[in-house]
């Protein structure tokens, strides 16, 4: 052991100053292992020193003490334990108990609050398993203190007392499975509520949610989100109060199908059809010469049912970009236009717009999409890609609020 001396004393008091040793608390020792490159601080607590009753806040005397480790952050490239003498107190009402906290870390982990500020900082740089190797930790010990912060996060962070409008997106952990919905602001872009599935219940949740966090379901007035059967029922059931807004990418996308179904369909009789997918699927803003001049030449020929499909295309995306009091009457008027190309994908088609219509003239009115959960998604993706998917969903879910709101991460020393 190195006992503190006269020499000491200048760095004693520059660890007491990195450490935020207070009185009555004060480093008794340091021991330095350079085999193993470690640093143990020994941390004790003057004598006759009364602390709280963490029950009734009545200060008593102790009654015996024990050391207890904590890691804490590196110093240099040694790596630093505080060893806190950590007292039990007796007290008149609740008998002899342990002291509720102590300033460097919490009781029940063996990580300092600094630490623990460390890993969710480097978290979200990397993935958990590489901030595991880097920290010579396990990763399932990082992912319980990942966990427990952003629950602290949440509860103190969140507040949904401004919320009015709300994106409904879904993502899986990996490729095919597991999937998450995701409730985001509409305009903030935060992440309000991420919970496993993509089913009815998914809105129940977030319903609770709401209250949890200063907000109130009755201040909601509009959702945007795609046409599924599940997340309908759930918004019929708890948000019937707003006006419902089908996001423009997933009305589009329906109608893209169908055009596919029909080249499909065609292709085996027109060779010129092979490979052109792609062709009726881009906007045409997005094509190149080459598929600019191809596009031309089919268009010139009116008489592919996969033509015909396309021509409606044009016109559909135009009903976004019209006044809303002419989106209904130019809608009707598309309707029967579409109707008379006599073709099953377009007529599949327009019996989608007949059962989903004020959620889509909303979203031809408003304008409004899910750009917000859209740019959460993309940041997920990527994580997840970093990560090479989640193989439990609770981690997955605990990321999504990391990437999807700004926390700030404060270590509670006092």
């Amino acid at each position: 052991m190195i006992h503190l001396s006269k020499k000491l004393m200048e760095f004693d008091k520059a660890l007491s100053d990195i450490l935020e040793v207070k009185k009555p608390w004060f480093i008794r020792e340091i021991d330095v292992h350079k085999g193993t490159k470690s640093v143990n601080v020994f941390i004790d607590y003057e004598e006759r020193t009364t602390f709280k009753c963490p029950n009734c806040e009545q200060q008593c005397k102790v009654h015996d003490s024990r050391y207890r480790v904590w890691r804490h952050l590196n110093i240099v490239d040694y790596r630093c334990y505080l060893n806190v003498k950590v007292p039990r107190i007796k007290c008149d009402r609740h008998k002899v108990l342990v002291i509720g906290e102590v300033p460097w870390g919490r009781l029940n982990i063996h990580f300092t609050h600094l630490f623990e500020q460390e890993v969710m900082k480097l978290c979200a740089e990397m993935s958990v398993s590489a901030v595991a190797k880097q920290l010579g930790e396990v990763d399932t010990t990082l992912w319980s203190i990942f966990h427990y912060q952003i629950e602290q996060a949440k509860k103190k962070q969140l507040n949904f007392s401004e919320v009015r409008r709300i994106c409904v997106d879904e993502t899986a952990s990996k490729r095919g499975h597991n999937y998450v919905t995701i409730f985001s602001d509409a305009d903030s872009g935060d992440v309000l509520y991420a919970t496993e599935g993509r089913t009815q219940e998914s809105f129940a949740g977030l319903y609770s949610e709401l209250f949890e966090h200063m907000g109130d379901p009755n201040y909601i007035n509009q959702f945007i989100m795609d046409m599924s059967k599940s997340y309908k029922a759930g918004w019929a059931q708890y948000f019937s109060h707003t006006q419902i807004i089908f996001d423009r990418f997933h009305i589009k996308k329906g109608l893209n199908e169908a055009i596919d179904k029909v080249r499909k369909s065609e292709v085996g009789h027109v060779e010129k059809l092979k490979r052109t997918r792609y062709l009726w699927l881009k906007n045409q803003c997005d094509l190149n010469e080459v598929e600019t001049r191809m596009l031309k030449e089919f268009m010139e020929d009116c008489n592919y049912n996969t033509v015909k499909a396309y021509s409606l295309k044009a016109g559909f995306d135009q009903l976004w970009n019209v006044q809303p009091k002419a989106v209904e009457p130019l809608l009707e008027v598309w309707i029967n236009k579409a109707k008379n190309t006599y073709l099953a994908p377009i007529k599949t088609f327009i019996n989608t717009i007949k059962n989903n219509y004020n959620g889509i003239i909303s979203s031809m009115k408003t304008g409004l999409t899910n750009a917000a959960a859209e740019g959460i998604n993309s940041i997920i993706q990527l994580t997840k890609s970093r990560a090479r998917g989640f193989r439990n969903v609770n981690n997955f879910i605990s990321m999504i609020y990391m990437l999807g709101n700004d926390f700030k991460f404060y270590h509670s020393t006092k």
